[in-house]
């Protein structure tokens, strides 16, 4: 009986410290969540409700071996509105611009060694892009294609004369 007892109260003492170290494990989980909700609401709750939330996310690499870009200059500018914007990634990669519905924007994002990018879109509600960046290639790659477009403007050529 005494053996009986005191393997009850080993299992309770067990399941009582699983259930605590749950508690605790969600309980900092939580607390994590909230400062970044907090840290974002503050830094973008000025947004005017005349203007549309528009995200951006960007990252090196392929897959699940992506990176974020860091500080990485993102610039909107209106095509058919006076209204442009400017913006740079946090440490996470993203940026939120405020763009007015209704207005295309012409979004270039240009960095020193990752290539250009130039996206022309119409603000029609919130939107999120995610651009996935590819490093500028110093190699020159092109000459194979350049070389067989002139080889082939010469056989066009002997054919004509």
């Amino acid at each position: 009986m005494r053996k009986r007892k005191y393997a009850i109260m080993k299992t309770s003492i067990m399941l009582l410290l699983i259930l605590s170290l749950v508690v605790v494990a969600n309980a900092g989980y939580s607390t994590i969540d909230k400062e970044k909700q907090y840290i974002k609401t503050q830094r973008y709750e000025s947004i005017s409700p005349s203007y549309a939330q528009i995200s951006f996310y960007l990252y090196e690499g392929e897959g699940c071996a992506c990176q974020p870009v860091r500080f990485a200059p993102i610039v909107a500018q209106g095509l058919d509105t006076s209204h442009n914007a400017t913006g740079e990634t946090d440490h996470y990669g993203f940026v939120l611009l405020e763009l007015e519905f209704d207005a295309t924007y012409r979004i270039t994002i240009e960095t020193e060694i990752y290539q250009t990018v130039i996206v022309d879109f119409i603000v029609v509600d919130d939107q999120a892009f995610t651009f996935h960046l590819q490093l500028k290639n110093v190699s020159i790659s092109s000459m194979p294609v350049l070389l067989k477009i002139i080889q082939n403007i010469q056989q066009a050529k002997k054919l004509i004369n």
